[in-house]
């Protein structure tokens, strides 16, 4: 009976010769190539100004005054829509 280095050198030729050559990775994504972002528009309805910070983006939207429209990334949008005096247009 053979010696359990037997087996190993056994099953370490027959696995080297089946393993199949490594294949190159892609090249990452051009700048042009990065899809964009999708927004979501909302309009603010209070009486002064307002920041907002996305929570998940951690962008500062900086509402200047009544009427002012901001397009907000749609990770931070379902968070706008709680926000007093933010309506979505």
């Amino acid at each position: 009976m053979g010696c359990c280095n037997e087996k190993r050198t056994a099953w370490a030729v027959s696995s080297a010769g089946a393993s199949a050559p490594l294949s190159p990775r892609p090249a990452p994504p051009m700048a042009h190539e990065i899809p964009m972002t999708k927004t979501v528009g909302f309009e603010y309805v209070g009486d002064t100004a307002m920041s907002v910070l996305g929570p998940i983006t951690r962008t500062h939207y900086r509402f200047r005054g009544p009427g002012a429209r901001l397009e907000v990334d749609h990770r931070d949008a379902p968070y706008f829509g709680g926000v007093p005096n933010l309506r979505r247009f």
